[in-house]
């Protein structure tokens, strides 16, 4: 049943020139999300002073999900902007990218008037949908509603880079570094092509042939040295992520090689990836590493997702 929310709300579909004020409302949100759960208990707000070195950084990701097929909707009261929603489409599957509501606005109905904006009517046998919602029982019933359902945990993991690279150290010194390579770009879509839609059911070339332009792609080889058997995509801001493997075991080493590359070269104070409760053998090494979980969520969706235990989502986590 359609919620008509209180007040003076305006729903309207957005524009590229909404794109800063939405990054702006989304930073807001996440930082007080953090704060009611738990994540980071009496933590501030972004600091304004930093925000356009931080949206030039993000714009370009950010202009790429709302340059896909898909929707992207507003909702305001009295010309002040309080939320909104945005869905990418890629072959087969409609991804919530982002939802939105400005704190303070919380249980007035907006989140609900979004989505119901955005999918309409139910997922399609041709036409799934796909969610990464925060753990909170009231995200989770929302995303429900829509016919997706959780599927695997979504874990924001994180580690101190200085201890990271301590028990890399005494890691490496033990058991070798794995033989990982460069690949350019055309071969790095190439390969993503033809490992990634067997681990999520559907294919995103166009997400790849972007990173492909934004992101160096580590991958390694079989034994014989003839065929990929792992990809990881790392930023030039050390972003790690998303990463596949043939095998689970094939998604370790090229996730290790690329925070290995992020904390020598970036030299951050923490590392981040996210990761999913399948990754079973991903997990197990983060975890002996020193790896914590941060920050949990769920990832939901209408249909199964056939192999998340050998996959690692994308960070920024906009999208799966």
């Amino acid at each position: 049943m359609s919620t008509v929310p209180s007040g003076e709300l305006r729903f309207r579909q957005g524009r590229s020139g909404d794109l800063a004020a939405t990054y702006a409302l989304a930073e807001r949100s996440l930082a007080d999300a953090a704060r009611r759960q738990g994540v980071n208990p009496g933590g501030a707000d972004p600091d304004p002073a930093g925000f356009e070195e931080r949206w030039r950084l993000d714009r370009p990701l950010i202009e790429f999900i709302a340059a896909q097929e898909g929707c992207y909707w507003l909702c305001e009261e009295r010309g002040e902007l309080v939320g909104f929603a945005r869905v990418a489409r890629f072959e087969g599957m409609e991804e919530l990218t982002e939802l939105m509501v400005a704190p303070g606005h919380y249980g007035r109905g907006i989140g609900r008037g979004l989505v119901e904006r955005c999918w309409p009517g139910p997922p399609t046998p041709t036409m799934g949908r796909v969610a990464v919602a925060a753990g909170a029982a009231t995200d989770l019933s929302l995303c429900a509603d829509f016919g997706v359902l959780p599927v695997t945990g979504h874990w924001h993991l994180r580690h101190s880079v200085e201890e990271y690279v301590l028990r890399r150290s005494q890691e490496t010194a033990d058991l070798g570094q794995p033989d990982i390579h460069l690949l350019n770009a055309d071969r790095a879509v190439e390969e993503w092509q033809r490992l990634e839609p067997p681990a999520v059911g559907f294919a995103r070339p166009a997400l790849h042939e972007f990173f492909g332009r934004t992101r160096t792609c580590l991958a390694r080889f079989d034994a014989a040295g003839g065929e990929v058997v792992g990809l990881c995509w790392v930023s030039p801001r050390g972003e790690v992520g998303p990463a596949v493997g043939a095998t689970p075991e094939d998604l370790v080493p090229v996730v290790l090689a690329a925070l290995d590359r992020s904390a020598k070269v970036q030299e951050p104070e923490w590392l981040g990836v996210y990761c999913t409760t399948d990754s079973w053998w991903l997990l197990r090494h983060l975890r002996r590493l020193g790896f914590t979980v941060y920050w949990p969520s769920w990832i939901m969706s209408s249909v199964p997702l056939p192999g998340l235990d050998r996959f690692m989502p994308t960070r920024p986590a906009h999208l799966l």
